[in-house]
């Protein structure tokens, strides 16, 4: 695998933890290699440490889930290298605070300008402690906790961003080194999931404290990419359910919002304003409000989980999207060379995407994506534990067997153990040697006394001796390092031999080797045994006689007096030797423990090493289930041979042949012959402290052995590899056929099949925008034949707006990804079903619901989805409609039940139309809240909700239609607006808004928060609709309603082309006689009205709640048919009761039979 550019993944809590986990695990295998060598030549990096262009960043309130991350799980032996490329936040949580309410207090008191808008009262606040543990699924506490952190600024959680900033600034040379051209970008994932507490409740901070990092750094070019995990991925009792739902309802509109402004940024005409009303700007603490830079959030990728798919492998979808991102080269491809992007990822991401334009229904824009990958691989890492479990399974047995031949005796060894703990003096146990005397005695006489003389010596000598050895024994004891000693005796055998050195072999002939080194050190504190012939005193001195019956003198040499020297000789022997043990003994409260410790430590290497035995027959079933188990998205190429069985007696033969062993050899002369000194001392340092690390370098060492030889081809009898790799499988589908030479027929078959069904049915990205199609193959001859190959095999989505793009890179993997983009939130299914359930709780409230807590920007906004700006771009279009008479309401005009908003201007039950039903607000005084403050709250849930069950589809396609009405005649001389336009803007409005001033006045702060939606409406909301412009390019006559309104009013007053027609004796507006009522509209399945002479309902008491409006239900609502419904077109004068109706065909006509809605001089 090569990069390009630079990397930098963000994991936020759990989800974010297990998804980088996964990606730093996929990324070693590719880069280090089965042995993590691969990248560490010349001692520039350790053993499996990724290189410096590769960084990772971790934060989570949970430090249990923050101790499984690799860099603070993995073997002590491998944190260090992990550990120079990622990072976690370990100083999320105030320290002092250990409660929600605790926090929550504080940012009250402390932090009440940075707060304010968005934590919730303290009636009803839920308790979650301790918070060590996680934000109890609740977003706003999560967001809490982090700004109880950010109190006195940013540096506990920006720090890490920076280092790593940091170290990526500084990797433009290993970038070089890797294949990658000049450093001037870099791809930013942040996974999260929007189900929880933790990353749903930081994840909008620490987008924006990302950006203002890369920014402070001057690190130019970095785009960030959120990959945002749905509920679907969840089981209820794995975090989803109706909580995770709610969670996932208000972080989809946050972050697609944050999107929004990205893609198309508001400029600032005034320079220095750090409160722009309009833009997301975020005020931390001790720090001035941060805002990203436009673009740097381009879009988002949701990631919902489809039939079939489990968790770990939608996981491993995303950890698949980010491998095929950072690993295919920018300058490759169709139309690379005129491009402004610096890294494939915003190439391929934003190449011919539009995300500024607005979305069909008028809320948000076109930034969201989907995704879903797909991948092929050959499941090396879990083949090799397999199969290197089974072979260490087999050899411990034979290992320690101590009946097996041994090419080395233990006595030496237990000797040399002696030698390498620096205690050969006591294993030799020398005495002083007794001195000889001057002059060779002769005669009885001076012979004994010579005899008597030499015991002096040597009880003197002892007693010199005990005097030496007590010294020279304390200092030995006080050296005493068995363990060192035994790392360096592991250079020379294998560590189950060393075993058996240290801890002698019981049935074995020789008594040292019986002992081992322990049992020896032991024995040296004992008193030695007497030989039998040895008296506890000096023997005595006999009576030396001479030779002949005492006719010849005695000598020195006589075999009477050797045998009386021999005697001496012994003793003395006997008590230097106690003399050793005595002092050694005195030390033991110095030496013993030392021993002790050895002795444990390798009575817990053959547990641990006999417990492996027992793990492998429990856990080999379940990963051989594991890899064959039919899996969504996911799907590995595994061994062609019949079984499992059966490859590992080809893979054995393999071995035993590579490594030059004898046929009859067994798994344990393997493993002795695979494993060198390094590997042992390794293994024992880490056992020392965790017996199954010493397991795991062990089995890890035979895993990269086994991972080499896949790949290797036989030199005896065997030609072809055990596991060919996917770009020679790739070439000989293809037709190449020197790559089918290098194939079997089973291997190519299976993977023929495999790649058919590497795309199941219906595994296609949520939502209808255009599908991106990205094939990422091992790099191989005939690009041509091979790209032509995948196209037609792989069972890709058919879509009409598809474009596919096939990519060779470094890698042994196929991947397809497969990415949706220009959709808006209501364009996505899960996203809309989030919104329902939110709309669901907001109408019916559970206790254990929370609302407020489950945000992160405010809790008085009870808006689904839309936005100010998103409001007044609707109303503006719907003010359109009524200009041209398009909307038909039903009841009192100046508080409809509900309204027809008719997409064109046919009238008729065929006539497609919007049907929205309004809160009735009438008051019993005949002065009334009016319900068309409800009409954007209306549209709103008809536009995200689909109410009417009429399709998304079909939702989508008259939303569009009705984003496009503008007044008729806009680019020539205008229109008449309708009397119910006129009625509305010049009526109804200003009375609203002096009915809310006296009911304020009246009523005080107990109905401020009633009151507040209804007043935005009518003095904000309405008044900047009307003020909208045109969109360009329309070459209207006036540039918006309001002076396109003054123009027609002008024009009328003067007798222009839009004054009364003459000769009707007709004003407009007046009513028409009742028409039947007409059936439900066919075009969007929804009722077209109220029974009729429904009596309007009381207006709700004012109160202190947000603004009512119908509650959400899934089945379409029957009011009845649209009798007493009146229409905003014009009509003439004609008898009736005062409502509107239609004729049999549907189309209201005059009594005179002119053309309805048309006067003297419309241009229509």
């Amino acid at each position: 695998m090569r990069l390009f550019q630079p990397m930098l993944f963000v994991g936020l809590g759990g989800t974010g933890g297990l998804v980088g986990a996964e990606l730093e695990r996929r990324l070693r295998a590719e880069l280090c290699g089965p042995d993590g060598t691969r990248l560490a030549a010349g001692g520039r990096r350790l053993r499996h440490q990724l290189p410096d262009c590769l960084q990772f960043v971790y934060a989570d309130y949970s430090e249990n889930e923050l101790a499984r991350l690799p860099h603070l799980s993995a073997d002590r032996t491998l944190r260090q290298a992990y550990a120079r490329t990622a990072r976690a936040t370990h100083d999320l949580l105030p320290a002092e605070y250990d409660s929600s309410p605790k926090v929550t207090r504080m940012l009250r008191s402390s932090l009440r300008r940075e707060t304010a808008g968005w934590l919730p009262p303290r009636e009803g606040e839920p308790k979650v402690t301790p918070l060590r543990h996680g934000a109890g699924q609740l977003p706003t506490v999560g967001r809490a906790a982090l700004f109880g952190t950010l109190r006195n600024g940013t540096g506990p959680v920006a720090e890490p961003l920076r280092q790593a900033i940091d170290a990526l600034s500084r990797s433009g040379g290993e970038l070089e080194e890797l294949g990658g051209g000049p450093l001037n970008g870099c791809d930013v994932f942040v996974a999260f999931s929007v189900a929880g507490g933790t990353g749903a409740g930081i994840f909008l901070d620490y987008l924006h404290l990302i950006g203002q990092a890369f920014k402070e750094k001057n690190l130019t070019g970095a785009r960030i990419y959120p990959l945002v995990v749905m509920p679907s991925a969840f089981l209820p009792e794995s975090g989803g359910g109706r909580a995770a739902e709610l969670n996932a309802a208000r972080a989809v509109v946050d972050l697609f919002r944050l999107v929004d402004e990205q893609n198309v940024p508001d400029a600032e005409a005034d320079l220095g304003e750090t409160e722009h009303p309009d833009a997301l700007r975020i005020r931390y603490p001790e720090t001035y409000p941060i805002r990203l830079g436009a673009g740097m959030v381009p879009t988002a990728f949701l990631f919902s989980r489809t039939a079939g798919i489990r968790p770990d492998d939608l996981r491993r979808s995303i950890v698949s999207l980010v491998m095929s991102l950072v690993g295919t080269e920018l300058g490759e491809g169709p139309g690379h060379g005129d491009d402004d992007y610096q890294t494939f990822a915003a190439n391929f991401i934003n190449r011919g995407v539009t995300r500024r334009t607005r979305s069909a229904t008028g809320i948000g824009h076109r930034g969201v994506s989907t995704s879903l990958v797909a991948s092929m691989t050959a499941p090396l890492d879990e083949l090799a534990e397999l199969v290197s479990a089974r072979v260490l399974a087999r050899a411990v047995p034979r290992l320690l067997d101590r009946t097996r031949p041994r090419t080395t005796e233990t006595a030496p060894l237990v000797r040399e153990m002696f030698d390498e703990c620096g205690l050969s003096e006591l294993w030799r146990r020398e005495a002083i040697v007794v001195p000889e005397p001057v002059t060779v005695p002769r005669g009885g006489p001076e012979i004994e006394q010579a005899l008597r003389n030499r015991v002096e010596d040597m009880l003197r000598l002892l007693d010199d001796l005990e005097r030496r050895v007590t010294r020279r024994l304390a200092v030995l004891a006080d050296g005493f390092a068995p363990r060192s000693a035994a790392e360096r005796m592991l250079r020379r055998i294998d560590l189950f031999q060393l075993e058996g050195v240290v801890r002698g072999i019981p049935d074995d002939s020789d008594p040292v080797a019986r002992l081992g080194f322990l049992g020896v050190l032991d024995n040296r504190r004992q008193e030695p045994a007497r030989p039998p012939d040895v008296t506890v005193q000096p023997p005595p001195v006999p009576r030396v006689r001479g030779r002949l019956g005492g006719l010849s003198r005695p000598r020195w040499g006589d075999e009477a007096v050797v045998a009386v020297l021999e005697q001496q000789n012994r003793w003395y022997q006997w008590r230097v030797r106690a003399v050793w043990h005595r002092a050694w003994n005195a030390q033991e409260q110095h030496w013993q423990p030392a021993a002790n410790e050895l002795r444990a430590d390798f009575g817990q290497l053959v547990e641990a090493f006999r417990g492996s035995l027992d793990e492998e027959r429990g856990a080999y079933n379940a990963q051989v289930k594991e890899l064959y188990d039919e899996r969504t998205g996911v799907s590995y190429l595994l061994p062609p041979q019949a079984s499992l069985g059966e490859f590992y007696e080809d893979l054995m033969e393999r071995l035993v042949e590579s490594e030059g062993l004898r046929d009859g050899d067994d798994e344990g002369a393997l493993l002795l012959r695979l494993l060198e000194a390094d590997h042992w001392q390794s293994a024992f340092g880490l056992g020392r402290r965790r017996p199954a690390a010493a397991v795991a370098t062990v089995k890890g060492v035979l895993g990269a052995r086994v991972q080499r030889l896949f790949a290797e081809g036989g030199r005896l009898h065997r030609s072809r590899p055990l596991m060919p790799g996917l770009g020679t499988l790739l070439a000989a589908a293809a037709g190449d056929a020197e790559a089918a030479e290098q194939v079997s027929q089973s291997a190519l078959e299976q993977f023929r099949i495999k790649l058919v069904g590497l795309l199941p049915a219906a595994f296609t990205p949520e939502g209808n925008g255009p599908l991106k199609v990205l094939i990422t193959y091992p790099l191989t001859t005939g690009r041509e034949a091979v790209e032509d190959y995948l196209k037609r095999t792989l069972n890709l989505p058919r879509d009409g707006r598809r474009t596919i793009e096939c990519r060779g890179v470094e890698t042994d993997s196929i991947t397809v990804v497969l990415f949706r983009s220009e959709m808006s939130v209501a364009e996505v299914p899960e996203a809309r079903n989030v919104l329902r359930q939110w709309a669901r709780a907001q109408d019916g409230p559970r206790p254990d619901d929370m609302l407020p807590w489950r945000q992160r920007l405010g809790y008085r906004d009870d808006w689904l989805a839309s936005t100010e700006e998103d409001r007044e771009h609707v109303l503006h279009r719907l003010l359109c409609a009524m200009w041209n008479g398009q909307i038909d309401y039903q009841g009192d005009p100046a508080s409809p039940l509900r309204v027809r908003v008719r997409l064109h201007d046919e009238t008729g039950l065929d006539a497609p139309a919007i049907v929205l039903r309004l809160d009735d607000r009438g008051d019993d005084d005949g002065d009334q809240v009016s319900s068309w403050a409800g009409l954007l709250r209306a549209y709103e849930r008809w536009a995200l909700l689909d109410e009417a069950g009429a399709g998304e589809r079909t939702v989508e396609d008259y939303s569009r239609e009705l984003m496009t009405v503008l007044p008729e005649g806009l680019a020539s001389s205008g229109s008449r607006p309708s009397p119910l336009y006129l009625r509305f803007v010049g009526e109804i409005a200003p009375r609203q808004v002096e009915l809310l001033a006296e009911r304020e006045r009246y009523f005080g702060e107990s109905v401020a928060a009633w009151v507040r939606p209804l007043r935005e409406f009518w003095a904000g909301t309405l008044p900047r609709a009307l003020d909208l412009p045109f969109p360009d390019g329309r070459r209207a006559v006036r540039p918006n309603l309001r002076e396109l309104e003054k123009w027609v009013t002008r024009d009328t007053a003067l007798g222009g082309p839009h004054a009364e027609p003459k000769g009707t004796g007709a004003s407009h507006g007046a009513p028409r006689e009742r028409a039947p009522e007409p059936a439900p509209d066919r075009a969007t399945g929804h009722p077209a009205g109220p029974t009729a002479g429904r009596a309007a309902s009381a207006p709700p008491a004012p109160g202190a709640g947000r603004l009512q409006y119908p509650a959400f239900t899934d089945e379409p609502r029957d009011d009845g048919a649209w009798a007493g419904a009146e229409s905003s077109v014009p009509w003439e004068v004609s008898g009736g009761d005062g409502e509107a109706d239609w004729d049999d065909d549907g189309a209201g006509k005059p009594a005179d039979g002119t053309s309805r809605g048309t006067w003297e001089g419309d241009t229509r």
